[in-house]
């Protein structure tokens, strides 16, 4: 029992020392407490209010190193500085000088008291609290209208406040800003006296409760504020993926259009949309020349890629818009998707200029969120717009390159495409020997005569096919107008080109040309054989050598092969006799009737 009233003795005792704080507490603790509740309360705020206050430029944190801001940003701080209560809001270069101020008449000076210059140089935000009216912190008298406003001229609570920023690092200035919190101090402390008067009646137990619940409060507001800070990292974090996909479209586009054939195409699609769709494995197909089959192109981040499929074996071509497979909806899997362990699947056809000319297939990972999802479709269209426009821009190249280097007739290469690579030859391979062999057909002029143009044109198709046929690896055939027709034949000696030639000259004995039904007869030709060494006599020569081995094998009898060694040695006799005598003529039979 001794325990007992020695216990209630001390609890009583307690119950009123704890009383006796109480009702000090109600007349000195709360304005202490709300100060030391705002400051904490501040101290979190102020480390996010300078980035969100600067994020709303036109130029960002780069204004303090510019040391100007737009005229939008300056109406939008001074709406800030009224709505907020704000006596005076400065901004302030790494240097110390004022460049914009809410009080104009500081814009320009140049301060670095030990407050400022500590947070310049440390980083580290500054605050305090000062009892001060509007006029004392912007320096200026009140204005007239204001002489009968006593809150004008009372002393208000006001936080002082220097927040550092910086940018990539390096500090580049500071935000400092006078803010009335009269009323919010006022409300505060109403707040805690209120409290207090609540649990004074149930002593410690009230107390502790209204610690706890103040405590809560701050926490709920502390747990706000980071999750308004998430949100706006959040947001951050969108716009930084937005702009990393805008600025690799525009490079994407800007390669593409520069691209000269489908294989530097392919690697640029390649390289590209990996890096923007690295979830998503792909592939690009291109419809051949013929149309009737697409060719793989290039694949990416493990995508498979088969050398052929058909139109009809993908969806998109078939019904000519993006198809989408999707598990567990009423879509049927393409045919050349059968090898693919994805579930889902896209299918984007390469439209240009009212023509299909490709597809793209992408396979979604089956994990791949459904925002995640949309979000890679969006990018893979827009790459696909872009690389129908570079395809067709290839194939229009390709197209042209063709007309004005190949001869339409017989296929072969035309005398623009010749001096051409043997120009490039001189430039980039003059020691690099080759033979030139000439080719004309004897007495055309006849053949034609006899069985017409038409007649005349097949006899020459089939001599191009002939011509095309005989080369192998770097050589190439020309048609240079007319019958005439030349060889170039790289890293071959003068024999063996003479060896080539021959075979050549006996393979037109045996051709057989066929026309309106009816078989055309043989016809030869001269052919002239002209060697360049990679030293000596310049292209032009060599080729004025090869005419006149030509010259020479028709001034023989036609159909011979005459090496341009020889030509020179019986040149000037063959020349005489030959301006001396009428050429020789071909007898062709007539046609049957």
């Amino acid at each position: 029992m001794r325990h007992i009233g020695f216990a209630r003795l001390w609890l009583g005792t307690l119950l009123l020392l704890m009383a006796a704080g109480l009702a000090l507490i109600w007349t000195l603790a709360p304005e202490a407490v709300a100060v030391h509740l705002y400051r904490q309360v501040a101290r979190v705020e102020s480390q996010n209010y300078a980035h969100r206050l600067v994020a709303g430029f036109e130029n960002g944190a780069r204004s303090f190193l510019l040391g100007q801001i737009s005229p939008e940003d300056s109406r939008t701080l001074q709406t800030i500085a009224t709505s907020e209560r704000i006596y005076r809001l400065d901004l302030i270069d790494q240097s110390g000088r004022v460049f914009w101020s809410s009080v104009p008449e500081v814009i320009g000076q140049t301060n670095t008291p030990s407050d400022l210059h500590m947070a310049l140089q440390s980083g580290k935000s500054f605050f305090e609290r000062i009892h001060a009216n509007e006029a004392e912190v912007s320096g200026r008298p009140a204005a007239p209208a204001e002489a009968d406003d006593t809150d004008a001229q009372l002393d208000r609570e006001v936080n002082h406040e220097i927040l550092p920023l910086t940018l990539n690092g390096r500090i580049v200035g500071a935000i400092e800003r006078y803010q009335d919190v009269t009323a919010v101090n006022a409300a505060w402390i109403d707040t805690i006296r209120w409290t207090f008067a609540v649990i004074g009646g149930l002593a410690g137990i009230a107390a502790l409760f209204g610690v706890w619940r103040i405590h809560q409060a701050s926490k709920q507001r502390l747990a706000t504020m980071q999750a308004h800070v998430q949100t706006e990292n959040a947001y951050l974090a969108e716009q930084v993926r937005v702009g990393r996909e805008v600025r690799l479209l525009g490079e994407f586009n800007e390669w593409l259009q520069s691209s000269q054939s489908l294989d530097e195409l392919y690697a640029m699609a390649k390289r590209f949309i990996g890096d923007m769709l690295p979830d998503v494995a792909g592939s690009i197909y291109v419809y051949s020349s013929t149309r009737d089959v697409l060719d793989g192109g290039c694949s990416w981040n493990g995508g498979v890629l088969h050398a052929h499929i058909l139109p009809e074996e993908c969806w998109g071509l078939r019904r000519g818009r993006t198809y989408v497979h999707a598990e567990g909806a009423l879509t049927f899997r393409c045919a050349h998707a059968h090898d693919d362990a994805a579930r889902n699947s896209i299918c984007i056809p390469f439209l240009a200029h009212g023509e299909t000319v490709g597809m793209m297939y992408l396979c979604l990972d089956d994990d791949l969120r459904a925002e995640d999802a949309a979000n890679q479709h969006r990018l893979a269209q827009m790459c696909a717009e872009r690389i129908s426009l570079a395809i067709a821009n290839v194939r229009m190249r390709d197209e042209l390159q063709q007309q004005a280097t190949r001869d339409v007739l017989t296929g072969l290469y035309n005398r623009r495409y010749l001096m051409d690579r043997l120009d490039r030859h001189a430039a980039h391979e003059a020691d690099t020997p080759f033979a030139i062999v000439s080719i004309d057909v004897d007495h055309f002029k006849t053949f034609n005569d006899v069985y017409g143009h038409e007649g005349g044109d097949e006899v020459l198709r089939a001599l191009g096919d002939l011509l095309g046929a005989t080369c192998a690896g770097c050589e190439f055939a020309c048609r240079l107008g007319g019958e005439e027709f030349m060889l170039v034949l790289p890293q071959l000696s003068a024999d063996a080109a003479l060896e080539r030639a021959e075979a050549v000259r006996l393979a037109v004995l045996q051709l057989s040309v066929r026309h309106d039904g009816k078989t055309l007869p043989p016809v030869s030709v001269s052919i002239g054989v002209a060697h360049y060494s990679g030293s000596g006599d310049s292209l032009a020569d060599v080729l004025r050598e090869a005419d006149e081995a030509l010259y020479a094998a028709k001034s023989t009898g036609r159909n011979h092969v005459v090496a341009a060694q020889g030509a020179r040695a019986v040149r000037p006799a063959l020349i005489a006799a030959a301006r001396n005598q009428a050429p020789l003529a071909a007898s062709y039979p007539a046609p049957p009737a």
